[in-house]
């Protein structure tokens, strides 16, 4: 007995020190860009490599994170504290330590299905990296042009329009600080936990239960589009639980629930002040539909769940392992068609950015151990060697290309930095900023520590967002961010009539800089509906009315209150390359570059009646 029980022990050592090896792995890898680009520039700075990443950063520093980024923000401040308050330590380490306990997580979850050491590494970068192998929707890993989620869109264009929604990025999501990496190692620990629990049967651990009920019950302070289907399968799996008569199942997920239900309704009493709630921003992005969604992942939860549903039809198999195998593969579908009945659905490109293929990876491993127990030993340890190092290949050239394709915009907001940090800080702090390139303020924001204000950010119209057109209206109301919107033209130099092309370009295209400020998500930007709610004849009937307004804008009585205050243009063309304009004078002030890219600062002065 003693033999046996040291055997164990060593077993679980091995199996925390492999687990730790393959996360510390995946860690490094998310350091990379972050050194690369500390050698490039040659000071401490973090590499911003993703969509949403600074709004997010600047809504845990003002403390406006709504109750759903909860727990990614309680995660950044712990880094922080630990990181001594130095925010650019504590975006390079979330970096290491969020994938890493995602990673630690994924692997404890694998190890409730496979026997394999080997193949539970494989199995653990198929689980942490599954939306970016098998979405298509991540373009720097699917980065041929007739093998990606564009030409699967153009495939199924012929059969009807907008049936796939737009869902690219060219990020590995694990590395998204931080979401989804917080929510991933909460999502893989429930699976793991359930999975656990389902073929314990006469086990009791307590620590792991108390583990259980307190992951569950935090699910509503996590990524909903992580959170709310694991929250489903935690339901389905207390009906499954109850009908095979597992009575200490049933009552730890049931007491999970209760507790999430308990933490839901005090964050939806608990609204921070400024934030954005959770409930504002279900009305902005959700819209009626009853056409079906089809991605990969709906094809392959069809497919799989069907073989599946069947295979346990045919054996009578009662097998709660198998239940959460089979809700695994379903919900991919469910989630992402619900409409069909309900009539309503919210941005079907994040649950596939998200959550839809960890699920069906998930499934697919506890199906294929139902079905076939022993379909690890039939493959050699080498075979499975040799896939996981085509993983990390794989996973490694695309950091590669994400590093150099975001490369250029942390050149010019560190180029900026020191551009700002060399001019007198009074000034920069009085002045009226006007960043050219609008889209880089919130990095400048961030690389600053939100030490300056730029009138034009993003980030404040995520958290404020502008109301969607009523069902009936003709034309969009008036902005709230209008006249910020006129102030950056005027100060830029953008004319009524380029002003105009600029937004018609904007409405036809479906992205763009200018429209997110005039218009509503829903209503201008695509991706928010799937392309479905466009409001597109509305908004170019609009487009008269606002450079109308515009024109007004610009008159002397405007000019004159912008010439009282003072301002600085930020810009990455020299002076010689500015536009001249009869009433606007820029004098260079400062300058400022890194790597062969240069930011310049004007002080910017107006003539009222030039």
């Amino acid at each position: 007995m003693r033999n046996e029980s040291e055997a164990a022990r060593t077993s679980v050592r091995c199996e925390i020190a492999v687990a730790c090896l393959l996360a510390t792995a995946v860690g490094l890898l998310g350091l990379l860009p972050h050194l690369a680009f500390m050698h490039e520039v040659g000071e401490f700075q973090n590499f911003h490599d993703a969509y949403d990443e600074d709004s997010y950063v600047l809504s845990w520093l003002r403390g406006t994170l709504r109750p759903t980024r909860a727990l990614s923000g309680a995660a950044l401040s712990l880094l922080y504290a630990a990181c001594s308050s130095s925010l650019d330590a504590t975006l390079v380490v979330s970096d290491f330590v969020f994938p890493f306990l995602a990673t630690c997580a994924a692997y404890f979850a694998v190890s409730q299905l496979l026997s394999s050491r080997m193949a539970r590494v494989l199995g653990t970068l198929l689980l942490v990296f599954a939306n970016d192998f098998f979405s298509l929707g991540n373009l720097v890993v699917w980065s041929d042009a007739h093998l990606n989620i564009v030409a699967f869109s153009r495939a199924f264009h012929f059969v009807a329009p907008n049936l796939v929604p737009s869902y690219e990025t060219h990020f590995l999501a694990i590395f998204r600080t931080p979401e989804p990496q917080v929510s991933s190692a909460l999502m893989f620990l429930i699976l793991g936990l359930l999975a656990r629990l389902v073929g314990s049967e006469n086990v009791t651990r307590r620590g792991l239960d108390v583990l259980l009920i307190g992951a569950i019950a935090a699910l509503p302070l996590g990524y909903t589009f992580i959170t709310l289907p694991i929250a489903a399968l935690v339901g389905g799996m207390v009906v499954v639980f109850a009908m095979s008569g597992r009575k200490h199942a049933v009552a730890i997920t049931t007491l999970g629930l209760a507790g999430a239900v308990v933490v839901a309704s005090l964050a939806y009493f608990w609204q921070q002040a400024q934030g954005q709630s959770a409930q504002s921003l279900f009305s902005a992005l959700s819209y009626a539909s009853r056409a079906p969604i089809v991605t990969p992942a709906v094809i392959a939860s069809v497919v799989f769940s069907s073989a599946f549903g069947i295979w346990l039809a045919l054996q009578k198999s009662r097998s709660p392992l198998a239940f959460l195998a089979l809700g695994c593969l379903l919900l991919p579908f469910v989630i992402s068609n619900q409409q069909i009945i309900s009539g309503v659905m919210i941005s079907a490109r994040d649950w596939e950015r998200n959550v839809s293929y960890p699920l069906l990876v998930f499934g697919a491993m506890a199906a294929a151990a139902q079905i076939w127990p022993t379909f690890e030993s039939r493959y050699s340890a080498k075979v499975i060697g040799v896939a996981c190092l085509g993983c990390l290949t794989i996973l490694l050239r695309a950091q590669w290309i994400t590093f150099r394709l975001w490369e250029p915009i942390n050149l010019e907001s560190i180029a900026i930095v020191r551009a700002l940090n060399s001019t007198d800080p009074a000034l920069v702090h009085r002045a009226r900023l006007t960043f050219e390139d609008a889209g880089i303020s919130q990095l400048v924001q961030v690389r600053m520590k939100d030490s300056i204000d730029a009138p034009l950010s993003f980030y404040k119209v995520g958290m404020n967002l502008i109301p969607v057109m009523a069902p009936g209206a003709t034309e969009a109301g008036v902005s709230p961010y209008e006249n910020l919107v006129f102030e950056h033209w005027l100060r830029t130099n953008v004319s009524a009539a380029d002003a105009e092309r600029l937004l018609r370009t904007e409405i036809q295209q479906g992205v763009g800089t200018f429209t997110n400020y005039l218009f509503a998500f829903r209503d201008a930007w695509y991706p928010a509906s799937d392309n479905r709610a466009v409001r597109r004849v509305e908004l170019e009937r609009s487009v008269r009315s606002i450079i109308g307004r515009y024109a007004v804008f610009i008159g002397p009585e405007n000019r004159r209150r912008l010439a009282a205050e003072p301002a600085l243009l930020i810009s990455s063309r020299a002076p010689a390359q500015l536009p001249s304009s009869p009433w606007i004078r820029n004098d260079a002030i400062g300058s400022a570059g890194v790597h062969g890219v240069t930011a310049y600062i004007y002080r910017q002065s107006i003539r009222p009646d030039s």
